[in-house]
């Protein structure tokens, strides 16, 4: 089998350089003719052909395609609340004492309205503070 390949390489090397179209094509014939005689005469297969060859099935020609169903995104099911829903529970939470303006109100120190800068209310707002929180606390 060496002894073919390395004729066969050599033989294609000296036409390289050597030989015109015309000893080429006369090459290919006799390859194609002594191939021809040891397997025998092979029709030219479509690409669908070799597929079906190698795999060993043959393909339907009714194919049934359909678009795939349209996926649902996360969190596309989320219902909006309206603004009336949203105070309905905030006025159900309960209220703490906000450092800042030492009010019962449902904010802390950090989201109250008032700047830092000012001074917490005078004493007599305190005492009407001490009664609500009483009140709280009764409750609870």
């Amino acid at each position: 089998m060496s002894k073919v390949w390395s004729e066969i390489y050599a033989t294609v090397g000296v036409m390289d350089s050597y030989a015109t179209v015309k000893h080429m094509k006369q090459l290919q014939k006799i390859l194609t003719q002594f191939r021809v005689n040891i397997t025998g005469p092979t029709e030219p297969k479509t690409k669908n052909q070799e597929i079906e060859a190698l795999l060993g099935i043959t393909a339907s020609n009714d194919i049934d395609l359909r678009p795939p169903n349209k996926a649902k995104n996360k969190g596309s099911g989320k219902r909006l609340r309206s603004s009336k829903e949203k105070a309905k529970t905030k006025q159900q939470k309960r209220k703490r004492r906000c450092g800042n303006c030492k009010k019962w109100v449902n904010h802390n120190s950090r989201t109250c309205t008032l700047p830092f800068a000012e001074s917490p209310p005078s004493d007599d707002e305190d005492e009407e503070e001490s009664e609500t929180e009483e009140e709280y606390e009764s409750d609870a």
